[in-house]
């Protein structure tokens, strides 16, 4: 593993974190590509995954602070979104833990993330013709609900898609986006929505998968091999800090492009991409080309 790849893997990470495009099927085709199906050493993985938290925090930083004196009780908005992230959560953490055997089955597959991304095509496609047909309604309940007036119902089926679908192709922010929008909520105020429950969300796997890594630092056990860097590599931490920045700056860079982009519905660009990427997924999983580890 070398320093170009650092970066490649870093600007994949935090620009397919946001973007509706899926990063685990992004990922796992970058590995397939790279390292011939290899995961990318855990300890990195975690790192790239700090690196888009941290783009989220200093995005949301308002909001982040919003939540911390909510907490506290000094703030009434900051408590009542500090309450519907923690019932999304709760969906999340079900169903993530009860389909954990299918993501790791779908991980031998490629054709299995492809269809995760046509899954996500489908989403955005309807999503947008949703909010399309609500921004025609210029005052009314049809119109859709403001960030304000989300309900614990929103928040429920939010966490419920997070869970179901996140690591095997279906977006994660292009599926809580979309659900956001099928349970009422307009696109922006599911767009902030989706991106606030990020950062709890990203941060819960990272801690997940550093249990992985520390129990054999703990013991003074060498890390398996899917663990560390492979020989040959040039300088672990050099590599980390750099995957780490570029997935920093990036995943601000999305995170601004598609709270912009989202402020009237414009998700069909990426419904096509996903529809695109997802038939090439596909037709290089079935045909054996990068079919398997």
């Amino acid at each position: 593993m070398n320093v170009l790849h650092a970066i490649l893997l870093g600007l994949i990470q935090g620009l397919t974190e946001f973007l509706p495009v899926s990063s685990t099927a992004h990922l796992t085709l970058a590995e397939h590509l790279m390292f011939g199906g290899r995961p990318m050493p855990l300890a990195f993985d975690v790192l790239l995954h700090v690196g888009t938290l941290v783009a989220l925090m200093i995005y949301f930083r308002r909001e982040l602070v919003q939540i911390v004196m909510g907490c506290g009780g000094r703030d009434k908005e900051g408590r009542q979104l500090a309450l519907w992230l923690f019932v999304a959560m709760i969906p999340t953490g079900i169903f993530g833990l009860a389909t954990r055997g299918v993501k790791e089955a779908a991980k031998e597959h490629l054709w299995a993330y492809g269809i995760g991304l046509l899954c996500t095509s489908v989403l955005l496609f309807v999503a947008n013709r949703m909010s399309q047909q609500r921004e025609e309604l210029a005052e009314g309940a049809l119109a859709g609900r403001e960030f304000q007036e989300m309900r614990a119902v929103d928040a429920l089926a939010v966490g419920t898609i997070q869970g179901i679908g996140g690591g095997f192709g279906l977006s994660r922010s292009g599926s809580t986006i979309s659900m956001g929008v099928f349970t009422g909520l307009k696109l922006p105020a599911s767009t902030r929505f989706s991106f606030l429950l990020g950062m709890p969300t990203i941060a819960a796997a990272a801690v997940v998968e550093l249990r992985g890594l520390l129990k054999p630092l703990l013991k003074h056990q060498p890390l398996p091999a899917d663990m560390a860097f492979p020989p040959g590599s040039v300088s672990p931490v050099m590599l980390c800090v750099v995957g780490v920045v570029a997935a920093a700056i990036s995943g601000y860079f999305a995170i601004g492009l598609l709270d912009r982009f989202t402020q009237r519905p414009r998700l069909n660009g990426f419904a096509v991409y996903c529809l695109g990427m997802g038939l090439v997924m596909v037709a290089l999983g079935v045909t054996g080309v990068l079919g398997h580890h």
